[in-house]
């Protein structure tokens, strides 16, 4: 099968949509199967096979933003002649694929991932502005939605979120897969875990509370920020360390610098893909205050990597998430601090919530994922071919 994966993020950029491309690209490809991602140039990108760059300008932090496709590009594009297209992202790559399904009359398959809607709530607050931003952005997701023949969605909460914006295609549950075996080989190699420790100037058997994506107004670091003066003060083997990069990024490095607590509080900025295990491997624990997840892909990797949960309990967490079991939530200040002491200061605990988070994580097996893609990729082939089939017959009988 020839596929055509048409996305605004890909590798470099770590974020849930550009691992979920990733993934399918190499573990298709290793089946045999023919995939090409289609992407926004980035300077910072390796070159890899089966990529095409289409040119592209600086846009939020490390994002690029797409324009217009030139002629030959496209040609180049069409010319594979692809069976099926599967989109993960709506805005410029999401255009040009729609282009290229109407031009080749091939199958659309659809992931939606993220939530817009939440982004610019966080991003605008509740004014007029933010009120018309967000109408504008349920529209555009359901007209897009509604454009495709098959939507992807990775949890119930997403799937809610499009029936309520009128989205009449089928939605299918999917969560995201991971390589479960590249975070447990992370957090089995002890070696590793002390060097990077001592690399970043943390003492081994310090407690090191980990977050590991973007570093956006929307995730809601801030509150975890605010929580933790209090905390470091009676704990100053405490470490907050925090992988990743985003527009809020310089804001929330000039926070901590001013209150003093460079020592304890450390940005690392953006890391690659192969680095990000062992970052997760060098934690005790893993937060985020984040409500606009869709499915919260980190959450999964790093109980892959046997770290308990200190989260705010999102509904993108049910089947995931189990209170006590693996992880403490939170939605105060008093309930982040007395989950964080907890972990802190029972390790026998800790153990029992590690190895509960590896086997909550053994559910999204990337294998699992690949699978059922697949299945769907044949489903939409098949139907297609059914449609084409009977509108020869009608033809003929006409």
């Amino acid at each position: 099968m020839k596929i055509g994966i048409f996305s605004d993020v890909y590798l470099p950029q770590i974020g849930g949509v550009s691992t979920a491309t990733h993934l399918i690209k190499k573990h298709l490809t290793a089946r045999g199967h023919d995939v090409y991602v289609i992407t926004p140039s980035d300077p910072k990108a390796e070159e890899e096979e089966n990529v095409i760059r289409v040119p592209s300008i600086p846009f939020v932090s490390a994002k690029r933003l797409a324009f217009m496709c030139p002629p030959l590009i496209y040609k180049r594009i069409t010319d594979l002649d692809f069976d099926i297209i599967h989109t993960q992202t709506e805005f410029v790559m999401g255009d040009l694929a729609r282009r290229a399904v109407k031009d080749l009359k091939i199958p659309h398959v659809h992931t939606f991932h993220t939530l817009y809607e939440d982004w610019l709530q966080g991003q605008l607050g509740e004014g007029h502005a933010s009120k018309a931003a967000r109408s504008f952005i349920r529209r555009f997701s359901s007209n897009f939605c509604n454009s495709a023949d098959h939507i992807i969605v990775p949890t119930q909460k997403t799937k809610d979120v499009l029936l309520s914006y009128g989205v009449t295609t089928p939605l299918q549950i999917l969560p995201t897969g991971i390589e479960l075996e590249r975070f447990a080989a992370a957090a089995a190699d002890t070696r590793s875990r002390s060097q990077l420790r001592e690399a970043l100037d943390i003492p081994q058997d310090a407690f090191v509370l980990i977050y590991v994506g973007r570093i956006s107004q929307e995730k809601a670091i801030n509150e975890i920020l605010n929580y933790l003066p209090g905390l470091i003060a009676k704990n100053d083997d405490f470490y907050f360390l925090l992988a990743g990069s985003g527009p809020q990024l310089q804001e929330y490095c000039d926070q901590v610098s001013a209150a003093g607590l460079e020592k304890n509080i450390k940005f690392i900025g953006p890391v690659s893909a192969d680095e990000v295990p062992y970052y997760y491997a060098v934690g005790d624990a893993f937060a985020s205050a984040s409500r606009s997840e869709t499915q919260g892909l980190t959450y999964i990797e790093a109980m892959a990597a046997g770290l308990p949960l200190l989260v705010f309990n999102d509904d993108c967490l049910k089947g995931v998430f189990e209170e006590g079991i693996n992880g403490f939530s939170f939605a105060s200040e008093e309930e982040f601090c007395r989950g964080a002491a907890a972990l802190i200061a029972d390790t026998d605990l800790r153990r029992k919530m590690s190895e509960a988070a590896v086997r909550s994580s053994q559910h999204f097996s990337v294998d699992a994922f690949i699978e059922q893609i697949y299945s769907i990729y044949q489903a939409q082939l098949e139907i297609y071919q059914n449609s084409r089939n009977e509108d020869g017959f009608q033809s003929r009988i006409l």
